[in-house]
């Protein structure tokens, strides 16, 4: 918490994403930085807010990385969709690091989860409401994450609040710390395979 107000003191005027690129940036950001189970309690939060027939798109999308066990009853709950995505990353980091080689026709490369948030509409709400997780608090303040926050962008010890991760145990990712409407907007323009670099 003393690194924090000492961060607090010191700037004077806050880190404040003031485009969509900028937000998209972020996030990217923070997927390669965070943990893996982090990330997917994170987006369990940020897709809540996502409506459901868009969360429906994004399920077909993903279907390649459903097991077996869950084919048969899939639902389109913000649960389900993160743990998806989070396979898809893990997927999109073994095939950069070259642990996974890439099969023409193979389904799973064509479900390329950033794509995916791109053409469901949604990619900046998502990257809006994932800072402003629980879980990313929660592991920033009271987490591993709290070791290192003296050495994060300034946008990032800016955004993070102890009193929000107060209540939560250093383990627990979960629940929302606030987050916005979905808008639905566009994205700037972006190439929905960007978004500044790879995840790892």
């Amino acid at each position: 918490m003393g690194v924090l107000s000492r961060f607090r003191r010191r700037r004077k005027t806050p880190y404040r994403a003031v485009t969509e690129e900028e937000q998209i940036s972020r996030y990217v950001y923070l997927l390669n930085t965070l943990p893996a189970s982090v990330i997917e309690s994170a987006h369990a939060s940020a897709f809540r807010d996502i409506p459901l027939e868009r969360r429906r798109e994004m399920l077909e999308q993903l279907r390649p990385f459903l097991h077996d066990d869950e084919r048969s009853d899939a639902q389109a709950d913000p649960g389900l969709i993160a743990r998806l995505v989070r396979r898809a990353e893990q997927h999109r980091r073994e095939r950069a690091d070259g642990r996974v080689v890439a099969e023409a026709d193979d389904p799973k490369e064509a479900a390329d989860p950033r794509s995916i948030l791109m053409s469901a509409g949604v990619m900046t709400v998502v990257a809006q409401n994932f800072l402003l997780t629980q879980a990313v608090t929660a592991y920033f303040t009271v987490g591993a994450g709290s070791l290192m926050l003296a050495d994060q962008p300034g946008w990032l010890v800016d955004t993070v609040d102890p009193a929000a991760a107060s209540s939560v145990d250093a383990g627990g990712y979960v629940g929302d710390v606030g987050a916005g409407g979905f808008d639905g907007g566009g994205f700037g323009g972006m190439d929905a395979g960007g978004f500044g670099g790879g995840f790892g």
